[in-house]
């Protein structure tokens, strides 16, 4: 590896390839600025991520006449990307993420030239981690003819399969930036409501995996009080402090990314009990329908009336991705004693919306088929969908549904 300046990094790209740039909460900030400062030197080159919670900062310049950027998750900081519908700035593909390693690979439908990613300062044994990042990172590494990371003093160094040997990486940047933080919020008073009902459907020695979200951040927290309780997920924020510090026995933890705040980054760091894993690990259909009772808690934008969820759009405008969650809905469903919930309020903000509905508007994505759906959980009670007909799948959504909505749904059928 060779340390460079960022410039030096961004100048090293070769015009015309793909680049795929950090996703989650890896916010290379000094790879970013000299990126959008020197923009004007490419004239078709592809930028790819997944969901970020940083400020895209390298969408600044440049976009739609430099570089095109594709994205398999869009984050809602950039719907207003999406509602321009502009081909020549961005443009979203669909891919489930146990798919990603398959997609997104050298030889693949989306073949890396180069890969940027955040990582610690080197170690004792010449690696760096990947710390709060690691998800699709190490595929995306091995694919690439360049590699550049920036090299963070605030990156935890984390256990599991997070580090990569100096001699994988071509390029490294120095940084002392603090890292990008996710805030779930604070939760409405239906929101615990909704979390009580999930946590009373957990049993005891589950293995369960969790979206984001203040809903997700609390069931996470609640977890420690019930029994033998561990974790296999994609993606796991800040309630992950909560459920360690509290939790009666020593629980295993499998991930690939967090996201949440320097509390959470500090409390992880050489933790050994928080294990780091690729996509390959997490998202591994075969590994996770072995497993007893996993259970998988997800949330979503819409349901209609017999079960299929919308998890990616609002109206026609992309705000999501399909991530992870059909992958572990689909292991759960495999898993003996396994279950899925799909958990959210009835409403939007204000009760203007119902978000059980009859039908989908003709642009909605369907992100999970209606033949998947198990629990259905919001602040007014619980329906299982499970081996219930058409109608009586409408008629259980409609009993959980805001009151002020149910004489419209019922008149739908």
């Amino acid at each position: 590896m060779q340390v460079v300046s960022p410039k030096e990094a961004v100048d090293a790209i070769p015009d015309g390839t793909v680049a795929i740039f950090p996703g989650g909460c890896a916010n290379p900030l000094e790879f970013f600025n000299a990126f959008s400062s020197g923009v004007e030197r490419f004239k078709n080159l592809t930028v790819c991520s997944g969901m970020s919670w940083s400020d895209y900062g390298f969408l600044s310049r440049g976009l739609g006449q430099h570089f095109h950027y594709l994205t398999w998750h869009a984050s809602p900081r950039i719907q207003e990307l999406f509602r321009e519908n502009d081909r020549s700035k961005v443009s979203f593909v669909p891919i489930r993420l146990s798919e990603l390693p398959r997609v997104v690979c050298r030889g693949g439908p989306i073949s890396p030239g180069v890969t940027v990613v955040q990582t610690s300062f080197p170690l004792e044994d010449d690696t760096v981690s990947l710390g709060i990042s690691v998800g699709p990172n190490r595929g995306f590494i091995d694919s690439a003819d360049l590699v550049i990371a920036e090299m963070n003093s605030n990156m935890p160094v984390t256990a599991g399969d997070s580090r990569v040997a100096l001699s994988a990486i071509d390029l490294g940047i120095e940084s002392s930036h603090r890292l990008a933080t996710y805030d779930t919020g604070t939760p409405e008073p239906r929101d615990l409501l909704i979390v009580d009902h999930v946590l009373g459907l957990i049993p005891s020695g589950a293995w369960v995996q969790v979206g984001l979200g203040s809903i997700p951040d609390r069931v996470l927290a609640g977890l420690s009080g019930i029994k033998d309780i561990n974790l296999y997920s994609g993606m796991l924020s800040q309630g992950l402090v909560e459920f360690l510090s509290t939790v009666s026995h020593r629980p295993q933890v499998i991930n690939g990314e967090l996201a949440g705040g320097d509390s959470l980054y500090t409390f992880c760091d050489r933790n050994d009990v928080v294990e780091m894993h690729p996509i390959s690990v997490t998202h591994n259909l075969e590994r996770l329908m072995k497993m007893s009772r996993f259970v998988a808690i997800n949330s979503a934008i819409e349901v209609d009336l017999y079960g299929q969820s919308n998890g990616e759009t609002i109206g026609a405008t992309q705000i999501s991705g399909v991530g992870g969650s059909l992958d572990y809905i689909e292991a759960a469903s495999l898993s003996e004693g396994g279950f899925s919930i799909l958990a959210f309020p009835s409403t939007t903000a204000g009760d203007r919306h119902s978000k059980i509905v009859a039908r989908f508007n003709r642009d909605a994505a369907v992100t999970m088929p209606r033949f998947c759906a198990d629990y259905v959980v919001t602040e007014f009670g619980i329906a299982r969908l499970r081996g219930k007909s058409l109608w009586q799948r409408a008629e259980a959504l409609i009993e959980i549904a805001h009151p002020n909505f149910r004489p419209q749904l019922a008149n739908a059928l």
